[in-house]
């Protein structure tokens, strides 16, 4: 076994499940692998659903009385990323042997979110999906682009 922790960002896309299909046959059956999934929630998202309705003119950002009250924001934006996430895996992972671990972050780009987290967490290799829609970017789309360029890690992409 070359890598015994595995990052997969996913968000349900084809080129995202067969990077998972990848990354558990770069596990096999270790028991002592860690196969990490992530979601990451763009920070622009959550914004745009904490605008309130001004009347002519457009929408006013909210404003928070106090940190708990963000926080609670942001847990909400965290727990339903992590439902999605959930409902987009469904039985993949049923067949896995090794630690599997589910979680979704926020952050302002998300390549960062995938960089950081795979730094964080000792993630050694980050297995990804690329979908090739990107016309300045050749085959490879911006996000899986980025990862490339910003990742301390190897980065493997999957059609």
């Amino acid at each position: 076994m070359l890598y015994k922790r595995i990052l997969v960002p996913f968000d349900g896309s084809d080129p995202a499940k067969n990077a998972l299909e990848v990354a558990k046959r770069l596990i096999a059956d270790d028991p002592e692998a860690v196969l990490s999934v992530l979601s990451v929630v763009p920070a622009g998202a959550v914004a745009a659903e904490l605008e309130a309705p001004s009347g002519p003119g457009g929408a006013t950002p909210l404003l928070f009385p106090d940190m708990q009250s963000y926080e609670r924001v942001i847990e909400r934006a965290k727990e339903r990323a992590m439902d999605d996430l959930n409902d987009a895996l469904g039985d993949a992972l049923d067949d896995v042997a090794c630690d599997v671990q589910v979680g979704a972050v926020i952050s302002s780009k998300v390549a960062d979110g995938i960089c950081d987290y795979a730094e964080a967490n000792g993630c050694e290799i980050i297995v990804m999906g690329r979908r090739g829609l990107g016309a300045l970017r050749g085959m490879l789309g911006s996000v899986s682009y980025a990862v490339l360029h910003e990742a301390d890690v190897p980065v493997l992409t999957v059609r």
